[in-house]
């Protein structure tokens, strides 16, 4: 299978995904991620200094975009739904490999963001889902809305004509590919 080319990824925040993919999925000869992000953080980030977050990211992908200059890294600062609406409308629909979603962890900015993100994908990329587990509360005290899994399920019940789940090795994330429009 080819490596991906393009990769739009949702909720950079330092960048360490980011590289990873810069690193060892785009191809040798060059590839683009696009990442979205607020760098405002969310209710699980109260406390974090999120300008600092937003110096590392640019940090440590500048580090790798100097070792690797035939990439190319995309930032879209603001909300996801807004960003993922303009690269609609700038016509970037079925233009992505990989989308990768680890953005807010609400259950209903997680939905949106994978029915908007899907129709940004080709048929057959891969789309993995981050944190598919993660609650704010302690054990006892969940709040499905407060999750990702209720919107992942959500999505992959109501989309399981047009994907594929994937058996994937992290009890954490879920994958699947794009099977059809």
């Amino acid at each position: 299978m080819p490596r991906p080319r393009r990769i739009l990824e949702i909720g950079a925040f330092e960048g360490r995904a980011t590289c990873f993919m810069l690193e060892h999925l785009l191809p040798a000869e060059g590839g683009e991620i696009h990442c979205i992000d607020t760098w405002e953080g969310g209710a699980e980030h109260s406390g974090i200094p999120m300008d600092a977050v937003a110096r590392r990211f640019r940090a440590n992908v500048g580090a790798v975009l100097a070792r690797l200059p035939q990439h190319q890294v995309v930032s879209h600062r603001g909300l996801s739904r807004h960003a993922l609406g303009n690269l609609l409308a700038q016509g970037n629909a079925g233009r992505f490999d990989v989308l990768y979603v680890d953005g807010s962890h609400q259950a209903p900015d997680v939905l949106e963001d994978l029915v908007l993100g899907f129709r940004l994908c080709r048929v057959g990329a891969l789309v993995i889902c981050d944190d598919y587990q993660w609650q704010r509360q302690k054990a006892g005290q969940v709040d499905v809305l407060d999750t990702p899994k209720i919107a992942i399920d959500a999505f992959t019940t109501i989309y399981r004509r047009r994907v594929s789940l994937i058996d994937w090795p992290c009890s954490y994330q879920v994958a699947f590919r794009k099977s059809g429009d």
